[in-house]
């Protein structure tokens, strides 16, 4: 039987509740087996990141005692289509992957994001709703998305207590 799988790239600086709570949700709303936390050694656009070390304890602390969700360090120092998802490839197989994103980064699919069809051709997407986001933006960037790549994009749109919560809200205080 095929595994249902979602990776979960992003920077983590610092784990806080929302983080965890968009992966339980996640497993719950989309049916999946386990969430790979997948924390960027070099996150794109933030120069003043944790150490990737601190930040990979840091996770492994907050994530260990939660059933069907861990942390995997792949070695690559920025996610990317063309070289993070041919590792995960090679890592889970023919699993079905789904992607865990904020919608704050799905408005930079537009135009942050090389390779994003063929990354959009191989997971469905977990959209983690985030304050002064709403479902109809979502929607119709996900519709641009199909047009522009003449594909559907199957997603989900999770939302939890947590969304007003944000990383670098917390490190700034």
């Amino acid at each position: 039987m095929t595994q249902k799988i979602g990776i979960y790239p992003g920077t983590f600086d610092p784990v806080h509740a929302g983080h965890i709570a968009f992966g339980n949700e996640t497993l719950k709303m989309c049916g999946l087996d386990e969430i790979i936390f997948l924390p960027d050694p070099s996150p794109r656009g933030k120069s003043n990141a944790t150490h990737a070390s601190e930040r990979l304890i840091l996770l492994n602390e907050a994530t260990a005692s939660i059933e069907n969700i861990r942390v995997v360090a792949l070695g690559n120092e920025t996610f990317t289509v063309h070289k993070t998802l041919p590792k995960l490839r090679e890592q889970f197989g023919d699993s079905e992957l789904t992607l865990l994103v904020g919608s704050d980064v799905v408005r930079t699919f537009l135009y942050r994001w090389e390779g994003l069809d063929i990354l959009l051709r191989q997971v469905s997407l977990a959209i983690g709703m985030r304050n002064g986001d709403s479902p109809d933006e979502m929607e119709l960037i996900i519709n641009e998305l199909e047009n522009e790549h003449g594909i559907t994009i199957p997603y989900e749109l999770i939302v939890t207590q947590y969304a007003d919560v944000s990383s670098s809200q917390l490190k700034s205080n």
